[in-house]
């Protein structure tokens, strides 16, 4: 790791989204959140705050996807984040060409060596919350936890 992460645990509120959903792979669901999220922007006209979410990945790697915000509008799925404990690690790096980088970097770091450090284990469950408006950018990424044994 180029430098240190710091991952802190939240407890979260739950939360109602809008957006929508598709069938994908982890490996393409990369990008594949872009166009769902330029659909949502279309079908609702929201320009803000973004929730990409990942989860019931199975063995083959598919997982369903999700990419919204907080405007619901016709053809638009409702979807209630579930309160609970999260880790989170937030990516503002200082220059956009790196954004790839670090987020790269704080996801595989949660993912990997984080619950090995910690003790706790991770859910099926990721969200990004992606701040992109404003003169501060910044991506949060969360790992719901399993309660602890």
């Amino acid at each position: 790791m180029a430098k240190t992460i710091n991952a802190t645990i939240k407890n979260r509120e739950e939360q109602v989204v809008h957006g929508l959903w598709i069938r994908s792979t982890l490996n393409s669901s990369g990008t594949e959140w872009e166009n769902l999220m330029r659909l949502y922007s279309k079908r609702s006209g929201d320009m803000g705050i973004r929730f990409v979410i990942r989860e019931n990945t199975d063995e083959k790697r598919d997982c369903d996807l999700f990419c919204g915000g907080l405007t619901g509008g016709e053809d638009i799925s409702d979807f209630t984040i579930l309160a609970g404990e999260y880790v989170s690690v937030t990516v503002t790096p200082k220059f956009g060409l790196f954004w790839g980088s670090a987020i790269e970097e704080a996801e595989v770091y949660l993912r990997d060596e984080w619950p090995k450090q910690s003790g706790r284990k991770l859910d099926d469950f990721h969200l990004e919350i992606r701040d992109m408006m404003g003169k501060k950018p910044s991506l949060e990424i969360l790992y719901r936890l399993l309660p602890e044994e």
